[in-house]
């Protein structure tokens, strides 16, 4: 059950004093990462999330840049991934991994697998630690965000790094857009809230880490039928 743009509009501004998933904010780290010129700050936070796992990449080629996906997680968070074997590390998003694979390892993106130097199916243990704005004015330690991003648009991407496929008044229909997002391999989420005690559900993928990922992935979901799907901050 799709609404009308000026709907969704008003549904937006309500929501903004809901919970949101973080988009590309800047960040801070204690990591020792490799440098280069796409260098943020960011602040580890593992007692928001501390996780070790292990990931299988299966070779296939996915959307939306550096991911990864954990059973353990329930709210999608801004993570610090670390490969533990060769210390390479991205900064990149976790969100709930609900499907399952033989393996029992986590899922992880194409451009993640590539940029922590992780072969194709081969089990790797990683790391997963929460990152957050700096919370002081002490200059921040750096470590180097993706190479995806280096070409991105920062302006467009810090402020529209996610797609809204829709908002549904049947959750079940959120569910069936979700999982057709997962059939695409695109990190998706759904977020409900209430307007005047009534449910929604809104169904959300990315975070996109370049404008050339997001491109793509709008153009996946309208391949599928949600041709209202757009840009949204969050």
């Amino acid at each position: 059950m799709f609404f009308s743009i000026k709907l969704i509009g008003k549904l937006l501004l309500l929501l903004s004093f809901v919970n949101t998933i973080t988009g590309c904010n800047p960040l801070i780290s204690k990591s020792n990462s490799a440098k280069s010129t796409a260098n943020v700050s960011l602040d580890e936070k593992p007692e928001i999330l501390d996780i070790s796992t292990s990931v299988i990449w299966d070779g296939d080629q996915t959307l939306g840049g550096n991911w990864i996906s954990h059973p353990n997680v329930t709210n999608p968070e801004r993570v610090l991934i670390k490969n533990i074997s060769n210390g390479k590390s991205i900064v990149g998003a976790v969100f709930q991994q609900t499907k399952k694979t033989k393996t029992g390892s986590a899922l992880i993106s194409s451009d993640a697998a590539k940029a922590l130097e992780i072969a194709q199916n081969e089990k790797t243990k990683v790391e997963i630690v929460a990152v957050r704005a700096p919370e002081s004015s002490d200059p921040p330690r750096v470590i180097s965000e993706p190479k995806t991003a280096i070409n991105a648009s920062p302006e467009i991407i810090a402020s529209k790094p996610f797609i809204q496929v829709g908002i549904f008044g049947v959750q079940n229909n959120a569910k069936k857009a979700k999982d057709q997002m997962l059939n695409l391999n695109l990190p998706v989420n759904i977020l409900d809230f209430q307007i005047k005690e009534k449910p929604y559900w809104r169904v959300v993928v990315g975070p996109a880490g370049t404008s050339d990922s997001r491109k793509n992935m709008l153009k996946a979901i309208k391949s599928v039928g949600f041709t209202d799907a757009y840009y949204v901050s969050n």
